[in-house]
């Protein structure tokens, strides 16, 4: 039993050890994965995307198309007051260009349709966070329409999180993230247990390098990722040795 003892002490001391210096973000990084993620897109306003093996982002300024990423996870496995969250998405392709940027905005629990969208039945003309007017992006161009006018963007009921965020070249399966104080204080500001989000292209594109992501049913699926306090780790650290010792 001596040895038993010498043994538990030890893994005692390497854990505390470890919740004083603090965990690595990617040894103990906890991740919560999507409930719904889908695509809509202007030019079949319709249509539900769900389904496909890819979920696009795309603003086509000399063509008729955008594409919209819509995700939605829910909150109620989040620990209260979160900070250090990521929203991470994976590259569904690799594509070499660059001078890229995509921005992430939260849908505002105002918009009527932010918690009842489903990823089954979403289309761009009842997506949450849009106003389609029917237009393609071509005519609003020429006529000096804003950006966020030819993107649809209902403003009123949309926070921006994350703005014009570089990406680029795509790389397959490659980790690509959002991250900021805002979507912290977004995810903490939650009141109805769950959180949908848009992510829009901020520069046109054309139809081989728009941001195309794995949506869940066909790769690793988004997720959103955050580092557990080192005293919860602890705690959990711990009670899982002394488990052991009471085994042994």
């Amino acid at each position: 039993m001596n040895w038993q003892r010498r043994s538990f002490s030890s893994l005692l001391a390497v854990a505390c050890a470890a919740v004083i210096a603090g965990p690595a973000a990617d040894a103990y990084a906890a991740s919560i994965g999507a409930s719904d993620d889908t695509w809509v897109r202007e030019d079949n306003p319709d249509s539900n995307r769900n389904g496909n093996d890819q979920v696009n982002a795309r603003t086509d300024l000399d063509g008729d198309d955008n594409d919209v990423i819509l995700l939605k996870f829910p909150t109620t496995g989040l620990p209260g007051g979160v900070s250090g969250l990521s929203l991470d998405l994976f590259w569904q392709r690799s594509d070499s260009g660059t001078g890229n940027t995509l921005s992430l905005y939260g849908v505002n629990e105002s918009d009527p349709d932010e918690a009842s969208w489903t990823e089954g039945d979403v289309t761009y003309n009842n997506a949450p966070g849009l106003i389609p007017d029917g237009v393609d992006p071509t005519a609003e161009l020429a006529a000096m329409n804003s950006f966020d006018d030819i993107r649809d963007l209902d403003t009123a009921n949309l926070t921006l999180l994350v703005d014009g965020q570089d990406y680029g070249p795509q790389v397959i399966n490659e980790k690509y993230s959002f991250s900021s104080a805002a979507l912290d204080a977004f995810v903490n500001g939650d009141t109805n247990g769950q959180v949908s989000f848009l992510i829009f292209r901020g520069n046109e594109s054309t139809s081989g390098n728009q941001a195309r992501f794995w949506p869940k049913e066909s790769g690793p699926g988004p997720v959103l990722s955050y580092v557990p306090e080192p005293s919860a780790l602890g705690l959990v650290l711990i009670a899982g040795l002394a488990a052991v010792r009471r085994r042994s």
